[in-house]
């Protein structure tokens, strides 16, 4: 079997039910982020093994309920302590294989790629008073009616990652035809109060900035953050909604873009 860690943060088991060899197959990535991913799994042996866990092999071959599988596994754990290759802890050694290289595709395909997918805008702000903080996305997304919660993904070096992970709270405004002013603003002012001179603002019960006539305002309270490669996903539970009539708009091959409904 061998555990796979990907330089996107996931870690998973391939051939789960090859109990003959036991290695780890590590993707090109940053040796912090690998540092970090490896106490995950258990506890770096030099530059060439690891010691597993075993509860996390049967944890990520997801076959609890599986008595073969776990008659295979005992064996396998066996054969290794008879050879030295199960410590005082009970962990078991595995080799390190590095993946020569990451079989995806360029940056510039990606962008390319995404630029044909046509995303609502947003206007993501956070902070009070003077430390206001707002970034504009289109990253935006349902993730949960039960509880009601709703994603957003952040570049981990976002000039408001700062003030929005102190502060704790968002709020996710929905924009229309009639803020591009607000756009322009905020992708051109530095961060702070000169990216909310332009706009309807207000500040709600908890003095975030919340844009009064928003397709629709979420005021958020953050929940959960990963990184993922170079951005951070941030899920916040929605506390307060409001929503108003209004025309929305669409980012597309990398400019804004007006809905035009289609003829009956």
């Amino acid at each position: 079997m061998r555990v796979h860690l990907s330089n996107c943060g996931s870690i998973s088991l391939m051939d789960a039910h090859n109990f003959r060899a036991l290695d780890v197959l590590i993707e090109p990535q940053p040796e912090p982020q690998l540092a970090q991913a490896l106490t995950r799994i258990g506890t770096r042996d030099g530059d060439s093994h690891v010691w597993l866990f075993p509860q996390v092999l049967r944890f990520l071959a997801c076959q609890a309920a599986d008595s073969e599988w776990d008659t295979g596994f005992a064996a396998m754990l066996a054969y290794a302590q008879q050879h030295g290759w199960v410590n005082d802890q009970g962990q078991v050694r595995a080799h390190i294989t590095l993946a020569a290289e990451d079989q995806v595709v360029s940056v510039a395909d990606f962008k390319a790629a995404m630029r044909a997918l046509p995303a609502g805008i947003s206007a993501v702000t956070t902070g009070q008073g003077k430390d206001v903080a707002g970034m504009i996305v289109s990253s935006l997304t349902s993730i949960s009616a039960e509880p009601p919660m709703v994603g957003f993904f952040a570049h981990s070096a976002s000039s408001m990652g700062d003030t929005l992970l102190q502060t704790g709270k968002f709020v996710a405004n929905v924009l229309g035809e009639e803020h591009s002013q607000i756009i322009a603003s905020f992708l051109s002012q530095p961060q702070g109060e000169a990216r909310f001179k332009e706009g309807r603002w207000h500040s709600s019960e908890h003095q975030l900035p919340v844009l009064s006539d928003a397709l629709a305002s979420m005021e958020c309270d953050i929940v959960c953050t990963h990184t993922l490669g170079t951005h951070k996903l941030v899920v916040g539970k929605i506390r307060k909604s409001s929503c108003n009539s209004a025309s929305p708009v669409v980012n597309f091959n990398a400019s804004t873009h007006k809905l035009v409904p289609l003829a009956a």
